[in-house]
């Protein structure tokens, strides 16, 4: 027996109004440093219905710790929120899921947020995400990740019952992204709708998804990359994106999530310019295992970027929209890089990627795969 999970999706311009229809006494509103700078929270607070009360905490940094996740929870708790609004990227949406779980269950540590444990959530309020990035699907999973402190490791959460009631997908909050962070957000989107497609817990539901999110993304991430404020793009990346978070929290990712996330840790690489590293590296080690798969993925790529393999269409793809392509191009000096592969390889092997990926692979071809991307040599 299976389930499709997804939160109910309100989409287009000017989305955000939705929050003016629901019955909102109180809202928790979790977003991140940079964010806190921008005129984006205060159009969340006026989007709220006349008269609620608000709090806006604002300080998780990119990969944040517990510790940073959680410094507010005796605010939230005193502050008594019936919704808890998450505002921004991965970082804050995975801060705001977790500071949801601790708030409705005190007698609960994060290592209780598991697929097996039933948690009794929304016993006193309820979770909304509004992305302001194109990328991480977070706004549509049930998983949260956390950086371990005094260890270079991610630990990975998960649970139906911190999946968002509502995702709330409106352009406008997405059209001033810079580029950097377009390009990082819509690689992740890509290899979500990627590794779903291929995971050995795919499913109609979770290939639908991979299908069309790949068709919207790679057919608006170009055009968005040179018009940045051309709207209509923006919201068909972003809707794509969203389809690619859903494909994956239904069906799981693989490789490609096992080594991104061992990289990030170790080097604090930004996830989308980690896994596309690694993506079409593992594409091509992945192959044989789903050749059919892969080769009808290649047909949705736009023939701008084609090539005779997924993985060809793949390098095409994030060349054109300036992604690092190797291991210095992203920044990590090799000396550094070759000291910490038996790390790197380490963390991958514990990641829960590798019980999905369709091709098992052992620590040797861990290590290869981690060369090959840092050198832009295929396996």
């Amino acid at each position: 027996m299976w389930y499709f999970r997804s939160p109910e999706i309100v989409f287009g311009e000017d989305s955000v109004s939705f929050l003016s229809s629901l019955d909102i006494r109180k809202a928790a509103i979790i977003t991140d440093r940079n964010l806190l700078r921008t005129d984006i929270p205060g159009f969340v607070v006026k989007a709220l219905p006349p008269g609620t009360e608000s709090m806006v905490l604002g300080d998780v940094s990119e990969e944040p710790p517990l510790s940073e996740m959680t410094a507010h929870l005796e605010r939230v708790r005193e502050f008594s929120p019936d919704w808890f609004l998450a505002v921004g990227g991965g970082s804050a949406m995975d801060a705001a899921k977790i500071l949801f779980a601790l708030y409705e269950r005190p007698d609960l540590t994060v290592y209780d947020i598991t697929p097996l444990v039933t948690l009794g959530l929304r016993k006193k309020s309820r979770l909304i995400a509004i992305p302001t990035t194109s990328g991480t699907g977070s706004e549509c999973t049930w998983a949260a990740m956390l950086t371990v402190e005094g260890e270079s490791r991610k630990h990975e959460l998960a649970s139906p019952e911190i999946l968002p009631d509502y995702a709330i997908l409106d352009p406008s909050f997405v059209v001033s992204l810079p580029p950097e962070q377009t390009r990082n957000t819509a690689s992740d989107a890509i290899a979500h709708a990627v590794e779903a497609y291929g995971s050995t817990w795919r499913n109609p539901f979770s290939d639908a998804m991979a299908e069309k999110a790949l068709e919207l993304v790679l057919g608006g991430i170009g055009g968005v990359i040179r018009d940045p404020k051309n709207l209509e793009l923006r919201n068909q990346v972003h809707i794509g994106a969203s389809m690619a978070g859903l494909s994956f929290s239904n069906s799981q990712i693989g490789l490609v999530h096992a080594l991104g996330h061992a990289l990030g840790a170790r080097f604090k690489t930004p996830h989308g310019k980690a896994v596309a590293l690694f993506l079409p590296h593992v594409v091509s080690f992945n192959y044989d295992a789903c050749p059919e798969r892969y080769d009808r993925l290649n047909r949705l790529v736009p023939e701008e970027f084609r090539g005779a393999t997924l993985s060809d269409s793949l390098e095409n793809t994030l060349g054109a929209i300036g992604q690092a392509r190797n291991g210095m191009e992203a920044g990590i000096a090799e000396g550094e890089y070759r000291e910490n592969l038996d790390t790197l390889v380490t963390l991958a092997s514990e990641s829960n990627g590798m019980v999905t990926n369709p091709r098992d692979s052992g620590s040797e071809d861990l290590r290869k795969l981690f060369i090959s991307a840092y050198e832009q040599v295929r396996p």
